[in-house]
């Protein structure tokens, strides 16, 4: 709803408009009356009035004067003349004042009704666009953070062609790279004790803390893999720029444990005097942070500590045979031995380089996963377990963290490649037992011809069908014609020799011995008994 007010030094005019007009039908909740410009000024001064509908010709202070003051000090305000005809020209004069409209006087209800609706349509559209103006602001002002973060990644992370152009774009972000010098620093969060969905809030919780240690002088932003990279603009007066940056990151490191509990490892780039070098600073603080692998998580690297990293190749041949056999062979007492040496090995290997450390653990990963390709059948989610290895490697702590997860990892294989063979093994004494149950009645069913029809070797078979069912194959066998012959004769007058032929005996006699030796008394007197 709006408000309005009239203004007309003569009483009938002005309460004549306020009483001929339906004003709330056209969404004015109140209307305010004055008799000059000084008055209606007054008013404007302390209501809030969105229209003025003002005579020229007033006393004290005419309506192109009260137009210009509201031009000037309530520009929003919408105003619109009511003149005579003798006063038109003054009444064109005033659209240089802001005057959005006039009306000639006298003018009738029907016709004031209709004008005035045509205005108040404009007063809609432009209250409409300002409304959308201020929210647009509003929600920009709002959104200036996520913003800032964007464009600073952009320049920061990752070069680009256009980094002039970001560079330009940020200053109306806030953003002040005008003067170096400059440095990067990187914070890896740990969040390895913490449920994926609260990542977000502790990454959040460490981005502001660092903001507090480090106040509006630098700025702070993601990386998008649960990183912080910290933009330094150091302090020209300074001498040691690196000194007070690795100083400044381990107290971050230390406010954002006494805060929240939580580890973190940073690292330092370079110092750099210019904004097209960001990147370089960028990298170096990640390739310093490669010194968790060997030196371990939880501290605070420099670029310059790389120097004494090993330059030369390095591969656990050894140790990661001795794991692939331990998953093959042993158990997990001897699995997690075998782990403990990979790392201990790798640990002790005169600081390795990041690079070097991840080819390790990413061939042994493979390593473990060509283990499974020769199974026929593998689950899913252990396909699934192996690539998400790879994906967290560039995110794992220190040797501890690694020999954690590659434990794990391990014995998950160990448990898949048991799960399969054992699963696999009973498939083929299924169709060895289906076979015998189809064939017992042929005396010359052995061995060999049960191996033959599930395709494999009669040595592995017999193995096999001693460990799955703890009997032999001929024990299996004879178990089973020994009860089929038993069935036979309780519930059939079949002949013994007939019984016998019926079950895979070659000979009556035979039979008989077998089945004394079985049951403790012969076929004659087991049919008696029954």
């Amino acid at each position: 709803m709006y408000t309005l007010l009239i203004a007309d030094d003569e009483p009938l005019i002005r309460n004549g408009v306020k009483k001929i007009i339906d004003w709330e039908s056209l969404g004015f909740s109140e209307i305010f009356l004055a008799e000059d410009g000084q008055e209606a000024l007054e008013i404007v001064r302390s209501h809030k009035v969105d229209l003025v509908l003002t005579d020229i010709v007033m006393p004290f202070m005419d309506g192109l004067e009260l137009s210009k003051v509201l031009s000037e000090e309530f520009p929003e305000i919408h105003v619109v003349i009511l003149t005579g005809h003798e006063d038109f020209e003054y009444a064109q004069q005033s659209v240089n004042l802001g005057v959005k409209n006039y009306i000639l006087k006298p003018v009738g209800a029907e016709s004031l009704y209709k004008k005035m609706s045509e205005i108040c349509k404009k007063l809609n559209i432009e209250n409409e666009q300002k409304l959308y103006i201020s929210t647009m602001r509003r929600q920009l002002k709002q959104s200036i953070p996520a913003l800032r973060a964007q464009m600073l990644h952009r320049i920061v992370c990752s070069p680009n062609a256009n980094l002039n152009r970001y560079l330009e774009s940020s200053k109306g972000l806030e953003v002040d790279l005008t003067k170096g010098p400059y440095a990067v620093a990187v914070i890896d969060v740990d969040l390895s004790e913490t449920a994926p969905e609260d990542y977000d809030c502790y990454i959040f919780a460490c981005e502001n803390i660092a903001q507090e240690c480090l106040g509006s002088g630098h700025y702070i932003f993601g990386d998008g893999s649960n990183r912080i990279v910290v933009l330094f603009r150091c302090c020209a007066l300074v001498e040691d720029y690196h000194e007070v940056v690795y100083l400044t990151m381990s107290v971050v490191q230390k406010a954002i444990w006494n805060t929240i509990k939580i580890k973190t490892t940073c690292s330092v780039g370079s110092i750099v005097d210019s904004p097209q070098e960001l990147n370089t600073s960028y990298k170096d603080a990640r390739r310093a942070m490669d010194c968790k692998y060997s030196l371990g998580s939880n501290n605070v690297y420099d670029i310059t500590d790389l120097d004494y990293l090993e330059k030369t190749f390095y591969y656990p041949v050894k140790e990661t045979k001795k794991l692939i056999n331990s998953i093959k062979f042993k158990g997990e007492a001897e699995i997690a031995a075998a782990v403990r040496d990979i790392i201990t090995s790798v640990s002790t290997a005169r600081n390795l380089s990041g690079a070097n450390l991840k080819m390790i653990y990413i061939d042994v990963i493979t390593s473990l996963l060509r283990e499974l390709s020769d199974l026929k059948e593998v689950s899913e989610k252990i396909w699934n377990d192996g690539f998400s290895f790879y994906k967290i490697i560039d995110r794992m702590g220190g040797p501890e963290e690694m020999e954690e997860k590659l434990l794990h990892f391990s014995r998950e294989i160990y448990q898949e490649i048991n799960y399969v063979k054992s699963n696999s093994s009973m498939q083929i004494i299924n169709k060895v037992k289906e076979f015998v149950d189809k064939n017992y009645k042929n005396p010359d069913l052995s061995l060999s011809m049960a191996a033959e029809h599930v395709s494999v070797s009669t040595g592995y078979l017999s193995g096999l069908f001693k460990k799955e069912t703890g009997i032999n194959f001929v024990k299996y066998l004879t178990d089973l014609r020994m009860e089929k012959s038993m069935e036979l004769l309780m519930k059939t007058d079949m002949k013994s020799y007939e019984i016998a032929y019926e079950t895979g005996f070659a000979n009556s006699h035979y039979f008989s011995i077998a089945f004394k030796k079985y049951t403790g008394m012969s076929p004659s007197d087991f049919r008696m008994k029954e």
